[in-house]
């Protein structure tokens, strides 16, 4: 399938489009399957779209008229812009007006979606707003509000010769998606008029939740995978739920506000604009914008091949690659030679850390055996220190303990600032500040820089992108950690752990860190 402004999977459940004045849709939907309060409408009671009705309802987004939903009465162009609108929640409104709106209740919403390129008129500039709206015409809006583009794959509906030319592409596409399906014999009846039921089903097919006010929503009683999930308020916490469609944020909600807690997510994560979808990285649980100023990642994944001894080279004739370990006082006594012997170019030896509770910097007791051991084994050598920093003082402070302590060492690989969290209540950088971090970082590769070294800074994708604002600290070469066959972080990275749990000659009462590097640093002049 092709979409237009957002990919993700596939979605499982099935339309079917059965043979709307819409005063259906709230002005305030949300998602709280936990505090639903039961509708029910009474000429509903057997009718085959009674659950997604009464769920809807339920959820406060459709509403009845006097007890009754009249669910087979046709839907009109006004009400489905009215329903598309209440979901996408657009925010632009087009200065190009229909010739012949009229009611106020629907051209806020049709102007909206005729700004967003969902909703065009005829050739004589009109939205025809109440007539009713055709089988096909729906599946056309529907395409366009979510980014669908049309396909040719081959219909096979007893009746696919009357659909109409400028509809056939995104009837094929959402029936290649499971959207849609035929109803009786076979058939679309792509002219038939589209009924409130049938409106109301093809949301609740493609929509798990709908979300437009703050807060906290659980979802534990859900069972199986949801499809799309629309989130269209800023501090969301979406909780205990596996989402196996796309994640879209309407315009203007502000994505560092919203958070994935103890979520499964299978598909992508979205936000509208004015001008198309921009994309947004789900990291763990937390959604970062993308940021089009840093490089994309250039590595192809399926170009990564371990053998099976757990070495990493990269399979492409246009990149040279290096094998290296990095090593504590956590690997007891190692051969370094034996290390040589298999292949390892490069090793980083960690030179000392800061306590996560005290703040007090020591050396790592196997640093001087380390690093002469790697030197004497014919081995590039690269220090790391594992930093607490709370601001650029304390990474000052921290630079300094380095370059006093690698004097004297033959250093051709980087000097690496490795700022971490730490699972403990009772670290003193649980409340870091993205500010201070930023600062700190950069003071300590600064201080190296200057010193004559090659600085780097070390992290894993939560924490570079979450923690860090990555453009802050982008003139640095990057260590990226990701445990894992395969790299899938989005930017670009110089070094790769990929492994903490190698075993190798050498080291062998405890595992080894195992990395590949891009960069042969021993060749460059800092």
């Amino acid at each position: 399938m092709v979409f237009k402004r957002f990919l993700g999977a596939a979605l499982s459940a099935v339309l079917l489009l059965s043979s709307a004045q819409l005063s259906v849709f709230a002005d305030q939907p949300s998602s709280t399957p936990d505090n639903t309060t039961p509708v029910s409408f009474t000429d509903v009671s057997d009718h085959w779209a009674k659950d997604a009705i009464e769920r809807w309802a339920s959820m406060g987004v459709i509403v009845g008229e006097e007890g009754k939903f009249r669910p087979d009465d046709p839907l009109t162009r006004a009400e489905m812009a009215v329903i598309l609108q209440r979901i996408m929640r657009y925010q632009t409104t087009s200065t190009d007006y229909f010739m012949e709106l009229e009611e106020e209740w629907y051209v806020d919403a049709i102007q909206k979606l005729r700004a967003a390129g969902d909703m065009v008129g005829d050739e004589n500039n009109r939205a025809m707003p109440s007539e009713s709206i055709t089988r096909e015409a729906a599946v056309v809006l529907i395409a366009r509000a979510f980014g669908i583009y049309p396909t040719q794959q081959e219909l096979h509906y007893e009746d696919t010769e009357s659909i109409s030319s400028w509809a056939v592409g995104y009837v094929s596409a959402l029936s290649q998606a499971g959207y849609v399906r035929g109803g009786d014999n076979n058939c679309f009846f792509p002219s038939a008029p589209l009924t409130r039921a049938a409106a109301v089903t093809i949301f609740n097919n493609m929509i798990t939740a709908c979300i437009s006010e703050s807060g906290d929503y659980d979802y534990r009683p859900f069972e199986g995978l949801a499809d799309f999930v629309i989130i269209g308020a800023d501090n969301v916490n979406i909780l205990n739920f596996d989402i196996g469609g796309n994640i879209l944020l309407t315009e203007g909600v502000d994505a560092e506000t919203i958070r994935l807690k103890t979520v499964k997510h299978y598909g992508e994560i979205w936000q509208y604009t004015y001008d198309g979808f921009k994309q947004h990285l789900k990291v763990y649980s937390y959604i970062v914008p993308v940021n089009e100023n840093l490089p994309v990642c250039s590595y192809d994944p399926s170009l990564f091949v371990k053998d099976e001894n757990g070495i990493m080279t990269y399979d492409d004739p246009r990149y040279t690659t290096y094998f290296g370990v990095d090593v504590s006082s956590w690997q007891g006594d190692v051969d370094w030679h034996k290390l040589k012997e298999q292949g390892v170019y490069f090793a980083f030896i960690r030179l000392g850390y800061r306590g996560y509770e005290t703040g007090v910097i020591n050396l790592d007791t196997k640093f001087e055996e380390n690093v002469q051991g790697a030197l004497d084994a014919g081995i590039k050598v690269g220090v790391y220190f594992f930093s607490q920093a709370l601001d650029a003082d304390e990474a000052y402070e921290e630079a300094q303990f380095v370059l006093d302590n690698i004097k004297g060492y033959d250093i051709s690989f980087p000097v690496v600032f490795d700022w971490e969290t730490v699972s403990s209540d009772t670290a003193r950088t649980n409340n870091i500040e993205t500010e201070d971090l930023c600062q700190a970082a950069n003071t300590f590769c600064n201080t190296i820089a200057d010193a004559g070294y090659i600085p780097m800074v070390y992290c894993n994708q939560n924490v570079s992108m979450v923690y860090y604002e990555l453009s802050r600290i982008q003139a640095f070469d990057f260590w990226y950690a990701e445990y894992k066959d395969q790299p899938t972080f989005y930017y670009n990275f110089d070094i790769w752990q990929y492994s903490d749990s190698a075993k190798l000659d050498g080291v062998p009462n405890a595992n080894i860190d195992v990395n590949i590097s891009f960069v042969d640093y021993s060749r460059l002049n800092p």
